[in-house]
């Protein structure tokens, strides 16, 4: 996927998310916009996630992987919370004339989803499209005690669940591994575990991977005020840089925590058959620094590209 630079004619998505940031707060009553659901109350965590056609998906996902991938990236934004689904609206846009064979295939995956999760759909809507199709999921959870990504403190440890890069690993090379496009089509985000995570107090902060580790830790500390270090020596799953770090659809978690909390952290992971790694600090530095580097790798993803390759 190919990253461009925002022009005043073509702002990019952080723009659009800062002009309705302000509303959201003043209208709505709760908080998380800019977070990775919005918290409306009494532990209810509301998320809304859209997929298009040739910017979210290509050939190299059958129309049941759309279906499955929908709901997977809805509730890692509320893993990152630390909610469990509850109940699913879906709109759908689909292009004249209706693809039935398409539409059926998609829906399999879409329910195999939703089973994996013990989420119900109880509603939505269906218009068409002048060309792609757009998939849009709203999913409301429960958490017992939410985690905003806005509560790091300097001095505690940075970790991420899994391995990263396995869906730029899919993407960008000419022949990917059979794990990396496996993750690409059906990834499994750690829902219960980032549940747990929260509900154990051992985490200060979390937000979800979902457009890469450079992106989203450097979401998390402006959220939080503070900075991190990163050792790109820890950093889990064994890829290039720029593939760790720097391109997204990961759906794993980075959450911070006292040091103190390793021990019991790890405990935790290995309860969910999870891995979690260590991959830095969290400072009083401006950014997000990357030892023995620079800079950190340019984003490899951006929605308002539309350019999947």
């Amino acid at each position: 996927m190919a990253s461009r630079q925002a022009t005043e004619e073509d702002p990019d998505e952080a723009f659009v998310v800062e002009t309705v940031r302000a509303l959201g707060g003043a209208t709505q009553g709760g908080f998380g916009v800019g977070d990775d659901a919005a918290l409306v109350g009494a532990g209810e965590v509301v998320t809304t996630d859209t997929m298009v056609e040739g910017v979210h998906w290509d050939h190299r996902l059958a129309p049941a992987d759309v279906g499955w991938k929908l709901v997977a990236v809805n509730v890692s934004d509320l893993a990152a919370m630390g909610a469990r689904p509850r109940w699913a609206t879906l709109a759908a846009t689909l292009p004249a004339p209706l693809d039935r064979a398409w539409w059926q295939a998609f829906v399999t995956g879409l329910d195999a989803a939703l089973r994996h999760w013990r989420l119900p759909l109880v509603g939505g809507d269906t218009t068409r499209a002048m060309h792609a199709r757009v998939l849009t999921l709203t999913v409301v959870g429960r958490a017992a005690s939410p985690v905003m990504r806005s509560t790091a403190r300097v001095g505690d440890d940075v970790w991420v669940t899994g391995q990263l890069g396995r869906s730029a690993e899919a993407l960008l090379r000419t022949t990917p591994g059979a794990d990396a496009m496996a993750w690409l089509r059906r990834p499994e985000p750690p829902v219960e575990f980032g549940a747990s995570l929260a509900e154990s107090g051992l985490v200060t902060a979390m937000i979800d991977l979902s457009d890469g580790l450079a992106r989203d830790l450097a979401r998390l500390c402006r959220a939080s005020a503070v900075g991190a270090r990163i050792d790109p020596q820890l950093l889990p799953g064994g890829r290039p840089l720029a593939e760790s770090v720097a391109f997204g659809e990961d759906y794993e978690l980075c959450f911070t925590a006292d040091p103190a909390s390793a021990v019991a952290i790890c405990s935790g992971a290995a309860r969910h058959g999870l891995t979690v790694t260590r991959v830095g600090a969290i400072t009083g530095d401006a950014l997000p620094l990357l030892v023995g580097h620079a800079c950190w790798p340019a984003p490899r993803f951006d929605h308002f590209s539309g350019d999947l390759h």
